[in-house]
């Protein structure tokens, strides 16, 4: 069942029941207020008889009651009493009796002398109100009893029954045609933005609701069609992805550059001979433990670039030592190029992830060396924050354009391309160290100025499960 005809259904039921509700309580207090008014009527009525027969009854003879039987027969010929039946009775004697078949058997106790008791009745001579009450003649007792029609407001209640009825249908009748143009009215900016839905759905991503009204509908037209402009967006941003992919599993190799060239560093090294034996001992120590982080790394890099994984396994970790250990092994390449590099640390702890974080400043100092035509210096510094590190990494090399430091972390964005391919570079090592911060619950951001350097600056934070 659709929602427009849910709406039509409700609002015809709402209307329906509304107006049946309130004219059956209109019709009901109406018809008991009329009821009462009548019945009070009646009552008077009956108690101005029963009073003119009590005064008359008091001056005359208690033989006989001719005087009573001629007052309430000159009061029926002019209709004064309004009753449809009466009787008086002196004990089993029939005083005066009109209609006697209509008074029925009823029996009412009357209550005391000149009060009297009722009933309303409903038999083949139609509703009426039936009093009974009891007059003192000396030592007899009179008895009264009269009927009253109380047909009129019955027949009244029955017309504005029917009334109700013919008005009941033309209501319900014109409840369902407004039920109808409602409904279309306040579906018809839903019944647009479903067809938007569908056409979007159906790949025309192009298409949009733009409801101009200024209601909950039009406010969510302007949002489906804000998220659909950034759907289309990050669609594109996906099939740009797409068509770079084949260029980025060739460009993956340049993370493991760096490991590689320590090793090949400490090999050439080895290759020369000529060394001590302590030398040669370092040397294959740190071939051997740059092969091993090859080796955790190149796994590494396959769960966070591959797989996407966002949870990292952190350590507790000396920033002076773990600055020292990066030093060591950057240094020999370094010096090779004229580069001196200077790295200073803190003696506090700090928790991250050993291999990525040294994955992140090898790359930063990569790039910092490639930016050098010749003498140089990088400057390495490791600090400890409230929750985290923070390493500042600075060189005096070319330096860069302000409009380019925003695009420098995109994945294979080079600002150099013919120089980025003479170093072997590939465009995806800032793009790594950004995945790596962010990881860390951090960031990196960059300032610069052409002819004066670079400055780097990583924020980490502690952020995954902490190993013992």
């Amino acid at each position: 069942m659709s929602y427009r005809l849910k709406l039509i259904i409700m609002i015809s039921l709402l209307i329906a029941i509304s107006f049946s509700v309130g004219c059956t309580v209109l019709i009901s207090m109406s018809f008991q207020n009329s009821l009462q008014a009548e019945t009070e009527a009646a009552l008077d009525s009956y108690e101005a008889i029963q009073n003119t027969l009590y005064l008359l009854n008091s001056m005359g003879e208690h033989t006989g009651y001719n005087n009573l039987k001629d007052a309430l027969t000159g009061m029926a010929e002019q209709n004064v009493g309004h009753w449809q039946a009466l009787s008086l009775r002196a004990d089993n004697h029939i005083i005066y009796q009109s209609s006697g078949e209509q008074l029925g058997s009823y029996t009412l106790p009357a209550l005391s002398n000149s009060q009297c008791s009722y009933i309303r009745i409903n038999d083949e001579y139609g509703h009426g109100l039936v009093v009974l009450s009891t007059i003192a003649a000396g030592t007899a007792s009179l008895t009264l009893r009269a009927r009253f029609d109380l047909s009129g407001v019955y027949t009244a209640r029955q017309s504005q029954q029917q009334l109700f009825f013919t008005a009941y249908i033309v209501v319900v009748v014109l409840g369902i045609a407004a039920a109808i143009v409602l409904s279309f009215a306040m579906t018809r900016h839903l019944h647009r933005l479903t067809t938007v839905v569908r056409k979007i759905a159906g790949g025309d991503l192009s298409t949009r609701s733009r409801i101009p009204s200024k209601d909950e509908f039009g406010q969510l037209s302007r949002d489906f069609d804000a998220m659909a402009d950034k759907l289309q967006e990050n669609i594109s941003r996906l099939e740009s992805e797409m068509q770079r992919q084949e260029s980025f599993m060739g460009a993956f190799a340049h993370e493991l550059k760096t490991p590689m060239t320590s090793i090949i560093g400490f090999a050439d090294l080895l290759r020369q001979g000529n060394l001590d034996e302590n030398t040669r001992m370092m040397a294959a120590e740190y071939i051997y433990s740059e092969g091993h982080r090859l080796e955790k790394l190149s796994f590494k890099l396959l769960d966070l670039i591959l797989l996407k994984k966002d949870s990292l396994v952190m350590k507790r970790v000396m920033l002076s030592n773990y600055m020292a250990e990066i030093e060591k092994a950057m240094t020999p390449n370094l010096k090779k190029k004229g580069i001196r590099l200077v790295c200073r640390a803190e003696q506090k702890p700090a928790v991250l992830e050993p291999d990525l974080v040294k994955s992140l400043l090898y790359n930063l100092i990569d790039n910092a060396s490639k930016a050098m035509d010749g003498d140089g210096i990088i400057a390495v510094k490791a600090a400890a924050i409230p929750g985290g590190c923070q390493f500042f990494v600075v060189d005096n090399g070319r330096g860069m354009e302000e409009q380019e430091l925003s695009k420098i972390t995109e994945a294979f964005y080079r600002v150099d391309k013919s120089r980025s391919r003479q170093q072997g570079g590939a465009g995806l090592g800032l793009s790594l160290c950004k995945q790596i911060a962010q990881l860390h619950g951090g960031s990196i951001q960059f300032a610069s100025k052409p002819g004066t350097g670079t400055q780097v600056t990583v924020t980490l934070y502690g952020k995954g499960e902490m190993r013992k």
